[in-house]
C-alpha cells in the first residue's frame, strides 16, 4: 500500500522538479533523479551519472523562452521496490503570448536510494499535437530530435 505520506512527497518532488525546468536549472532538475536515472521517451537523456547534466541543458536551450509545466492527474502504482506516478503534463509558453506549447504523458519511476525518493525513470510521451504545432510555425526545432 502506497501512504499519504508518501504520496505527498513524490508529488512534491514533481511540482519541484517541473519548477527547476521552468527556470532551466539543470542541476536543482538533476537532484531528484537517482544515480543511474534517466529520461526516456519523446525526449531521452543518458543516465544522471553518465552525461545527463549535457543533455538537459540541450533540451532546456531548446525550449527557447520561459516554460511553464504543470503535472496533474496523478495516479500511484506499486512496483516491486519502486512507486510508479503516471500524470499528464501541460506546457504553457510563459515570455510570449500565452499559449499551450505541449501536452504529454508521464510517468516516473521512484526508488529509495540512500533513505530518499528519487526518479529512476522518467518517461515522456509526447502527444502528437506538439510536433503538428511545430510543423505549422517556423520554431527552428527540429521535430525528429524528440523521436531519436
Amino acid at each position: 500500500m502506497i501512504t499519504t505520506e508518501e504520496k505527498t512527497t513524490l508529488k512534491e518532488i514533481i511540482a519541484n522538479y517541473s519548477i527547476a525546468s521552468d527556470a532551466k536549472d539543470v542541476q536543482a532538475h538533476m537532484q531528484y533523479y537517482a544515480k543511474n536515472g534517466y529520461i526516456d521517451g519523446g525526449m531521452k537523456s543518458k543516465p544522471k551519472n553518465a552525461g545527463m547534466e549535457e543533455d538537459l541543458a540541450q533540451m532546456f536551450a531548446m525550449e527557447g523562452t520561459l516554460k511553464r509545466h504543470f503535472a496533474m492527474n496523478h495516479r500511484f502504482s506499486k512496483d516491486q521496490d519502486a512507486i510508479v506516478v503516471d500524470y499528464l503534463l501541460l506546457v504553457v509558453e510563459g515570455e510570449q503570448l500565452p499559449n499551450v506549447i505541449a501536452t504529454a504523458e508521464v510517468k516516473d519511476r521512484f526508488i529509495k536510494e540512500d533513505g530518499a525518493w528519487k526518479i529512476s525513470v522518467h518517461s515522456i510521451n509526447i502527444d502528437p499535437a506538439m510536433f503538428n504545432l511545430l510543423k505549422q510555425q517556423d520554431t527552428g526545432i527540429n521535430s525528429d530530435a524528440f523521436n531519436a
